[in-house]
């Protein structure tokens, strides 16, 4: 790929999971509610893309930002016997001439691609060696045909007689396998008698998996006669033991429902929206804008830098951020292409905008401190000449009250220089209100903060794919949506555009997935693999804990310790301006009490400059400790210091590196080190454990993202 990203691909990943043994009359069921599934998937996704001649009724227009390319069905099986065989032969039917239309569609023919992958428990060879005899010409030409397959680490072993490690052993590598096939998957097709006894990584255990893993399974009941009475759809919060129970959706109403399905994955933010609201369409026209600037604008950051207020705004943050810059500085993640080069650019435009954002407030107060300054001078100098009106006036009233104007510091004599200063003053103070004004109000027009904060939350969620697809996953965890939060930054249309990304990199674009061969089942030529991926879960977990968890508990250091600074920075300057403050007010009384006390007329002199002056600084310094008490609160270097220290502590204890992931990571590579030198007792399948643990930490930062953004979610205002 380009350093800029192309629009991602419309793919929709299909799991596939069956039983081994059919009858003759499962057979045809499966056959015929297979073409019925997969025809009825083609068509929804051939009608959604936005490149192929094909058209299947209104479509969410958030489909536009995909690719024009010919969308994509893809279905991973763990290319058993049986059920998984039938899908792939379905998988044939559907592509080409095959694909045959239902009542009311057109032929997808020419408008849909499809392929085939593959999750295994074991390498290649030794799993086929688990196979039936007559399965294994088969089995070879499938691999063969793939376009990608995972093997994991499992261990297999089947002695006669059976002993409990060997059941272990398989027991964890079928469970690993469907753990990966459901990373790797949107929706699951199972097929499968429910009446019939279950076994570990079976079709029924990855069934209720699926729904614990929040995907929506198609269900075919082999046991039924029918195709048309076989088809169950089972949402993620469904009984399944409630749903077979009942009767199958009629054909009308499954299409439906499959058609919402996929509406629901793959053009999701249009989904939940109400059509013709006015939040409906402010919503759809900012996601619109996000999207088109991330894949048509690749010179939005370099043209806005070009621009002389641009860099001001970014070169007043990095200057004040300067001045409080603590704790050690994070090392960059290791790459993982593609995503390194998505991640590239929304970590450009998060960087562009959050330093626009942050500038513009910054900006903003010390406009708002130099207009006081202005003004304050100005009053000054009205109160120290005559010849306007203003002090006139002023003077009048100091003779009425038995002061002379020699006795107060009033020039009756005409200064010319005066009246242009003070135009220039009063010009100056307009022209800076004026700037504040515009500041603000491109500020939160462009949403700067918004995009920042959106363009922050694809970045960390991006991160998470340089770690989880070493082990198998590309299906990452989902965000929790914030609760409890007046005003949060809705982004939908980033979520879109990350799943979006997620389901159009296929495991064979991975650097980790290279070409490979084995001997055929009889010996007598190879099979050769297109792209073969093995997950390698001891050098992962290391990875994991000295790139991932150790740089962002650097990183959550630095901000800690910069964001403290800041905020004890912040508050010091107040309290020192605060009694400055005080200060003048006192020494102001004192010059005051030498005017009643008749002190030397030296004093007293002095006391009739300084006064005017005196007030002005008694003005300027309040609206000082104004516009720090702002910044403190536009910048939120308090809350942000404090779960950023959170964050660390999460991640590496509050004792260096003693608790938290970090020991964790650490202990589950001790224990994959421990078990991998004794092979006699070693239970393999160890992906399944560094899959989990690299999980729940991926669902750590994406939570601390998702909150971060409420936190963070406030328009520029205006300094008042």
């Amino acid at each position: 790929m380009s350093s800029f990203p192309l629009r991602p691909r419309l793919v929709l990943r299909a799991g596939f999971a069956g039983r081994r043994e059919l009858t003759d009359s499962e057979t045809r069921v499966l056959d015929e509610s297979l073409d019925l599934i997969l025809s009825s998937l083609g068509h929804r996704l051939a009608a959604l893309a936005p490149g192929v001649p094909y058209e299947g009724g209104a479509v969410p227009p958030i489909t536009s930002f995909y690719s024009k390319d010919c969308p994509l069905l893809r279905l991973i099986t763990g290319l058993c016997e049986g059920a998984d065989d039938r899908a792939s032969l379905a998988l044939d039917r559907l592509q080409g001439h095959c694909a045959l239309p239902q009542a009311g569609e057109s032929s997808i023919a020419g408008c849909l691609q499809t392929e085939l992958g593959v999750v295994l428990p074991f390498r290649p060879e030794v799993y086929r060696r688990s196979r039936s005899t007559a399965y294994l010409p088969r089995f070879d030409q499938l691999l063969a045909r793939s376009a990608w397959v995972i093997a994991l680490d499992g261990i297999y072993d089947k002695p006669a007689p059976d002993t409990s490690l060997a059941k272990r052993r398989r027991a964890r590598a079928y469970r690993a396998q469907s753990a990966v096939l459901l990373r790797q998957s949107d929706l699951l097709i199972a097929a499968a008698n429910p009446d019939d006894d279950g076994r570990a990584g079976g079709t029924m255990e990855t069934v209720r998996e699926a729904q614990a893993f929040d995907l929506p399974v198609i269900f075919i009941h082999t046991g039924k006669s029918r195709a048309e009475e076989a088809i169950y759809l089972i949402e993620p919060e469904d009984l399944i033991p409630n749903v077979l129970a009942g009767e199958a959706p009629k054909s009308a109403e499954r299409t439906e429902r499959l058609h919402a399905w996929i509406n629901y994955l793959t053009a999701d933010p249009d989904a939940g929206l109400t059509a013709g609201s006015h939040q409906a369409e402010k919503a759809r026209k900012y996601g619109e804008q996000v999207l088109k600037e991330f894949f048509d604008e690749p010179e939005s950051p370099e043209a806005a830098e070009a621009r002389w207020l641009s860099r001001r705004r970014k070169a007043a943050w990095v200057w004040f951020e300067g001045w409080f810059k603590k704790g050690p500085k994070a090392k960059s993640d290791p790459p993982l292409e593609p995503y390194a080069t998505y991640r590239r650019r929304a970590t450009r435009l998060n960087y562009h905008y959050t330093g626009l954002y942050r500038g513009a407030f910054i900006l903003n107060y010390a406009v708002a401190i130099t207009a006081v300054i202005l003004a304050a001078i100005s009053l000054t100098l009205l109160g120290t000449a005559a010849h306007t009106p203003l002090a006139e006036q002023v003077a009048s009233v100091l003779k009425a009250a038995g002061l002379e104007p020699k006795d107060v510091a009033v020039n009756p004599q005409q200064q010319p220089w005066l009246v242009p200063v003070l135009i220039a003053l009063a010009a100056g103070k307009m022209g800076l209100l004026f700037f504040i004004f515009f500041n603000t109000k491109t500020a939160n027009d462009c949403h700067w903060n918004d995009r920042a904060i959106d363009t922050r939350y694809l970045a960390e969620r991006l991160r998470a794919m340089f770690y989880l697809p070493l082990v198998g996953s590309q299906q990452p965890p989902a965000a929790a949506l914030p609760q409890f939060a007046s005003r949060a930054v809705r982004q939908s249309a980033v979520d879109w555009l990350f799943d979006a990304i997620v389901r159009s990199v296929s495991p064979a674009d991975l650097a980790a997935a290279q070409p490979a061969q084995i001997p055929s089942h009889d010996g007598s030529s190879t099979v050769q693999i297109r792209h073969l991926l093995t997950p390698q879960p001891r050098q992962t977990i290391a990875l994991v804990r000295d790139s991932w968890i150790t740089v962002q508990a650097d990183y959550h250091e630095g901000n800690t310790q910069t964001m403290h600074a800041m905020h004890h920075g912040l508050e010091q300057w107040q309290k020192v301006l605060g009694w400055a403050v005080i200060a003048i007010v006192g020494f102001d009384l004192v010059l005051l009490g030498i005017k009643i006390l008749h002190w030397p007329h030296a004093l007293y002199g002095f006391a009739k400059l300084a006064t005017p002056w005196l007030i002005a600084a008694s003005a300027i310094l309040p609206a000082v400790v104004a516009a720090i008490s702002g910044i403190r609160f536009q910048s939120e270097c308090q809350a942000l210091a404090e779960r950023s220290d959170v964050m660390r502590s999460i991640l590496v204890g509050r004792e260096e590196k003693k608790t938290g992931r970090y020991a964790q990571a650490d202990g589950l590579a001790l224990s994959i080190a421990e078990q991998s030198s004794n092979p006699a007792t070693e239970v393999g399948s160890w992906s399944h454990d560094v899959l989990r643990f690299t999980e729940h930490l991926a669902t750590d930062f994406v939570q601390e993202a998702a909150e971060w953004s409420v936190v963070y979610a406030k328009e520029v205002s205006e300094p008042g």
